[in-house]
């Protein structure tokens, strides 16, 4: 199929997120025009006025749920494209399915709109997950890529419910939801193509309308704020590691799976290399010495390789090749995001 190149009308559901955000600038910074679903008129605004100097013309329409059927008709007409983020992001679900019904149905609605008000679009782009990637229950490390399926979440929820992990009802969530968007493809043979994109825990600059850390994604919750905040201390070190990536890079990899062709069909893996609390605590001290309750971290002379070592590796060789994407180092990620947690929530004085 054709790329959709700059100068297009690109949708962009759930555009008031973390991540949906970064893609509806980068797409405006590119040249594209954005069309945002929020859910008020509040949130639409608040892009507005945030994207009020971009290259490209922002406008947003409110759709309230997702997951009721229909509720994209109207936002896909005149789109050339479609850029498809919004997804619940929590492993605070009490029951699965309170995660698994507007996951898929979201995608599912969104794609059924598409050929229905929309036939002639050129591509669909989901933001999935790397836990349809990753296997939880494997012992690390392992090397990941987009060969690879989470084959364990879906089954852990069907067994045992509400008891379930969040992590497995999260994941299960994105499984079930990508699984119905490429079955689409393959049972509804649509005149557009899709792509996938895989991000692991996700760091980078706060843009979105966001006003207490309560409210932050999880990635940041879960790994750098508790650090910066002094909620974790030495003993939590060297903390487990994982992979991570830069927002900014993550919404690259979705410009570019929209306007080069090659990525018709394709998932991609959004990742930059493998990290651990240890190093965002020894980037935290060196460069933010003023924070008071950061814990030290060790970095001696090949601490990091060793630390490191026992995670999981997720490769993201490809969008690197077919999409010509160079990842952000750990370095500059902590840095941003902690200088933007700093001055966002007037943590301390710079």
């Amino acid at each position: 199929m054709p790329a959709v190149p700059p100068g297009s009308l690109i949708l962009v559901t759930g555009a008031s997120g973390f991540i949906a955000s970064h893609v509806a600038k980068a797409f405006l910074d590119e040249g594209y025009n954005v069309r945002g679903t929020v859910r008020s008129a509040s949130k639409g605004d608040y892009l507005v006025n945030l994207f009020k100097n971009t290259k490209g013309k922002f406008e947003y329409v409110i759709v309230g749920d997702i997951a009721k059927e229909g509720a994209f008709d109207e936002a896909v007409k005149g789109v050339d494209g479609v850029a498809h983020t919004a997804s619940p992001v929590t492993f605070a679900a009490e029951r699965p399915e309170d995660l698994f019904e507007p996951s898929v149905n979201g995608t599912v609605n969104v794609l059924k709109s598409i050929k229905k008000n929309n036939p002639d679009i050129g591509r669909i782009v989901y933001t999935s997950s790397s836990g349809t990637v990753n296997d939880p229950e494997m012992p690390c490390p392992v090397r990941y890529d987009e060969t690879s399926w989470n084959t364990v979440s879906v089954g852990v929820c069907e067994k045992l419910g509400s008891k379930a992990d969040g992590g497995h009802k999260y994941r299960a969530s994105k499984v079930l939801a990508e699984k119905a968007f490429w079955k689409f493809f393959e049972v509804e043979k649509p005149k557009f193509d899709g792509a996938t994109i895989h991000p692991v825990m996700t760091y980078g600059p706060i843009i979105h309308q966001c006003d207490s850390p309560e409210s932050l994604n999880d990635s940041i919750n879960r790994r750098i704020w508790p650090f910066v905040n002094g909620k974790r201390t030495q003993k939590d070190l060297p903390e487990p590691g994982s992979s991570f990536v830069d927002v900014r890079d993550v919404a690259l990899v979705h410009v570019r799976a929209m306007s080069v062709p090659e990525a018709s069909g394709e998932r991609f893996l959004a990742s930059s290399e493998r990290y651990s609390g240890n190093d965002v605590c020894v980037i935290l001290n060196k460069e933010f010495p003023q924070l008071p309750n950061v814990p030290k971290g060790d970095d001696s002379p090949g601490a990091r390789e060793r630390i490191n070592a026992v995670a999981n590796f997720m490769d993201s060789a490809k969008s690197q090749k077919m999409l010509g994407i160079k990842y952000r180092p750990i370095e500059e990620v902590v840095k941003d995001t902690t200088q933007s947690l700093i001055d966002r929530f007037n943590i301390i004085a710079n």
